[in-house]
């Protein structure tokens, strides 16, 4: 049985470019990069030039803006743990951002409409109101993939005398960056969402930004964030940064024309929504289907051989309601049904078309088994 992957939001698979440049990092130039020795040194070299890289495609000032992660939720967290005061969070934010925030007791979550922008006449009221330190607003959903425009979100936080973090992590590749030129002044994100390796990110501060470490130990990253580095992971991040300055227009279009495809099919079953802005971005597809078990459908499609979740990865499987379909106001009977398709670099139409008459049938069979006559 063929395997169709369309879980790109939760993972994307390493790119075998990415995996050629980071084998000699395993077992021929495996020295510790923080060490005198030329081995450590030849292996220093390629991490500062995977900095310069990752650097200019941020378009950020200077490359030592850029702190090397396990990821984006030590990125995340670092920067949430930076801040003592009140802070604003989208209600829709990663549970990287939004548990950490909430946990502090000090958060404030901005409430989004029902394709999930952030509410701009609440967001300039909380401002007033709360007078946050801190605003984190993501750039790219990761369950529906509605875009926020953080330029204007950015500068209503710094107005209001507020520093302002977005996470990256589903923009790279589809969204633009040029950091420097926004009203950003912490961006982060996660290499296994764009065909590098898990375990490894970056944290993106802007020069004269307040900086708290939060992992402690030797002198790594300038004092920043102890820990060996992880050499063979940050190359790769390099490499697929690389990469995607050269394939990103083509894996865009790509994925437009397989989300496309997939729609169409969907479409023609009865009782069926789209969640999220309608442009957003074209890797992540949100569909809900009235009064029918998601999960059940998730299950169903895997035994034909189709990966795809019932929402985010981080909660699948938890029986937990989807905060972000929670947020955008989804009602209970179509919340359930829900199922993500997140599209791939390596996804071709062929596969759209397998996945989509899967989904089709499973829809079907589950609606079938519960006794719902569609209408």
């Amino acid at each position: 049985m063929k395997t169709v992957y369309f879980d790109n939001a939760a993972s994307t698979r390493t790119d075998p470019r990415v995996l050629e440049a980071m084998l000699p990092y395993f077992c021929e130039c495996y020295a510790n990069p923080s060490a005198l020795h030329s081995p450590a040194q030849r292996a220093r070299a390629e991490i500062e030039k995977s900095r310069e890289k990752i650097a200019e495609y941020l378009g950020a000032q200077d490359a030592s803006e850029i702190i090397f992660t396990s990821g984006a939720t030590e990125a995340n967290n670092t920067v949430i743990n930076a801040f003592s005061g009140q802070m604003l969070v989208s209600a829709i934010e990663h549970p990287s951002v939004l548990n950490t925030a909430t946990a502090t007791q000090r958060a404030h979550l901005i409430p989004v409409d029902e394709s999930g922008l952030v509410r701009m006449d609440i967001y300039a009221q909380m401002l007033e109101e709360v007078r946050p330190q801190l605003v984190s607003v993501m750039l790219v959903n990761n369950e529906i993939g509605t875009v926020q425009d953080i330029d204007t979100i950015g500068k209503m936080a710094h107005d209001a005398g507020a520093r302002f973090h977005t996470d990256l992590t589903q923009g790279v590749g589809k969204c633009k960056m040029d950091l420097a030129m926004r009203p950003v002044d912490y961006a982060t994100m996660s290499g296994h969402k764009f065909y590098a390796p898990k375990g490894v990110g970056a944290l993106w501060v802007r020069d004269g930004a307040p900086f708290h470490k939060f992992q402690h130990g030797g002198t790594h990253e300038n004092f920043r964030r102890a820990g060996t580095l992880n050499a063979p992971g940050i190359i790769g991040l390099g490499k697929a940064i690389e990469i995607l300055e050269s394939d990103a227009e083509e894996d865009n279009a790509r994925a437009k024309a397989i989300r496309e495809r997939l729609l169409d099919r969907l479409f023609q079953l009865p009782d069926v929504r789209l969640n999220g802005h309608p442009s957003g971005v074209p890797h992540i597809l949100s569909v809900s289907f009235h009064r029918t078990e998601g999960e059940s459908v998730i299950i169903n499609l895997d035994s034909k051989g189709i990966c795809c979740t019932a929402g985010s990865a981080c909660s699948s499987g938890m029986h937990l309601k989807s905060q972000v379909l929670t947020a955008i106001g989804l009602p209970d009977d179509w919340l359930r049904g829900t199922v993500r398709l997140s599209i791939g670099r390596f996804n071709t139409l062929e596969e759209a078309d397998l996945a989509a008459e899967a989904l089709v049938q499973a829809v079907s069979e589950v609606r079938n088994l519960a006794g719902f006559a569609a209408g």
